[in-house]
This record gives C-alpha cells, sequence and structure tokens, in this order.
C-alpha cells in the first residue's frame, strides 16, 4: 500500500477528488488529510483531529469527508509552520497529493514525502501557472480547457508533467460547475499515477518553460469590461464563471453595475441605447449582439 497524504481546501474542486480516492481503498492507504484554512479555528492555528468514520455527506468539507473516511486530519492556516510540518512527518507519507492549496509549499513540507508530491493543477501546463487559471481563461474567451498532474518542487507550477487531460468549458458553465468538471477527471489521473508509481515506471515530461503563462489572483481592475470590445457570447460565459473568483465590473456611462451571472446572448441584434436595465436584468449592447446578464442593484 501506498502511504499518501492529501492536501487541499473545500470548495467544489478538492472534495470530490478525495471522495473518488477514499474509494479507492484497495489501492492506496490515504493515512492524513490536510485542510489548509483561511485563518485559525478558534485559537489554534494547528488542529489535528481524529477519524470519525461514517457515511460519506453530500456536501462536506475537506475536513469532514476525510473524517468520514476513517483519515486523520490536520486542519492548518499555515501549513509551512514549524508545528504543521512536525505533524506531517509522523504519518510517514511516501507521496504528497495536492488538490486546490492557496499557497507554495516549503522544502520542509515537500520533504514530508519520501518520493515526493504531486500536484492537480487546474489547466494545461505550462500555460496559466498560478492561483486563478479558470478566470483567465474566461477572460480571454478560452474555452479548450483541462487539468495537469505535476511533480512538485520549490517553483509554483512548476514540476515535471505526469498526466493532462482536457475539455471544454461548457457554455454559460459557472465556476464551480467548471472545477467540479476538472476534479472529475483529475481524480483518476491521480489514482493512475499513484498505481504507475507503485510499479515503478511513473515518468514525468519536464515542462517548456518558454512557454509559461500566469494566471494572478484578480483584481478589481482584472475585472473590468468593455462591452463594446467583447463578443456578446464571451461576456455572457464571462459573467457566468467569473463571479466565483470576482464580480464582472461594467461602467456605462456614470453608472457601475457588477454581473451576477449571464443570462443569454442575442448575436447580430442591436439596440439604439447602450443598455437597457429593467429590475436585475441588464441587456448591453456588444460589439456583435445583446448580452443579458443578471446585476446587483
Amino acid at each position: 500500500m501506498t502511504r499518501v497524504g492529501f492536501f487541499g481546501q473545500s470548495g467544489p474542486y478538492a472534495p470530490p477528488v478525495l471522495r473518488y480516492l477514499l474509494a479507492r481503498g484497495d489501492a492506496l492507504e490515504l493515512v492524513l488529510v490536510v485542510e489548509g484554512k483561511k485563518k485559525a479555528t478558534g485559537r489554534m492555528e494547528h488542529r489535528l483531529r481524529k477519524p470519525k468514520p461514517g457515511p460519506f455527506p453530500s456536501d462536506a468539507s475537506l475536513a469532514e469527508l476525510g473524517r468520514a473516511g476513517g483519515v486523520a486530519v490536520l486542519e492548518t492556516c499555515d501549513v509551512n509552520a514549524p508545528t504543521a510540518v512536525r505533524t506531517i512527518a509522523d504519518f510517514g507519507l511516501e507521496w504528497i497529493v495536492c488538490v486546490g492549496f492557496d499557497r507554495l509549499f516549503s522544502p520542509a513540507v515537500l520533504a514530508t514525502a519520501a518520493r515526493g508530491g504531486l500536484n492537480l493543477h487546474p489547466s494545461l501546463l505550462p500555460r496559466w501557472r498560478g492561483p486563478s487559471p479558470l478566470f483567465w481563461a474566461l477572460k480571454m474567451g478560452e474555452r479548450a480547457w483541462g487539468v495537469t498532474l505535476h511533480g512538485m518542487d520549490e517553483k509554483e507550477d512548476h514540476g515535471p508533467i505526469y498526466a493532462q487531460e482536457s475539455f471544454i468549458i461548457p457554455r454559460r458553465a459557472a465556476g464551480e460547475e467548471v472545477y467540479r468538471l476538472a476534479a472529475e477527471l483529475g481524480a483518476r489521473l491521480i489514482a493512475g499515477a499513484l498505481e504507475t508509481a507503485r510499479a515503478g515506471t511513473l515518468v514525468g515530461t519536464p515542462q517548456r518553460h518558454e512557454l509559461a503563462t500566469r494566471a494572478p489572483r484578480p483584481r478589481p481592475e482584472d475585472a473590468f469590461v468593455e462591452p463594446s470590445a467583447w463578443g456578446c457570447d464571451h461576456l455572457v460565459d464571462f459573467a457566468c464563471g467569473a463571479p466565483y473568483f470576482r464580480a464582472p465590473c461594467l461602467k456605462l456611462g456614470e453608472d457601475v453595475f457588477y454581473a451576477r451571472r449571464g443570462i443569454r446572448a442575442e448575436p447580430g441584434r442591436r439596440m439604439p441605447a447602450q443598455f437597457a436595465l429593467a429590475g436585475s436584468t441588464l441587456v448591453v449592447q456588444c460589439k456583435d449582439g445583446l448580452a443579458h446578464l443578471e446585476v446587483q442593484v
């Protein structure tokens, strides 16, 4: 059995992968789940919780899911702190499996796994390294997407590629939906890589670093949209997916609107005004048609 530590955070991405791996207990031994927290739980920056086997809850946090699966859980707001590193080291990991963690791991954390770390990144590396690849793909109008399983080192999304899987982002998909699709594909990549590693035949391909692009966390100005420069389908898709990260902002004359979601596009349609607002529905003129958006009012 391969001793694995699973590192991630609650949300639409990591929990489905953990659920899949917990169901494959015959192929690997999950001995620790590490959930990264935005802030300390009460007064405790690090809390080690015992397993609490039971039925898998449907919409559980990563910690609750891990405990229900019979795995010890470390909740920490600083995975690189010496206390966290010592706790992780006590579990004698062979592999770290990381899915959606919000910070880089220190050399000390990486050294707790005898055979190394595997990270499931939601883009086709080396394109869109960094914390928010989906936001930037949606902003650029890209729909060809995917996940990459790569080796971990001290740099961001930098190590050798072990597996990739591509898919097309569905029209009008919310950010959570796209992450769930990526998780379904990525879970199988992780399971396959661990089986290959157990057989001693896991070989990675170095990334072409000269082709790398980066996807930083979006700033307020990154969510600004000038509709006259956008296609209507592009804008509606962006308004559906981007609010998971930051709500798109439209400044129309003296009015400012923040999109909650996209409703529909009407290619080829034009209207005499730049926009029209009815309740929470904003209709805005794009370069090739009309975009209907739900906005904050």
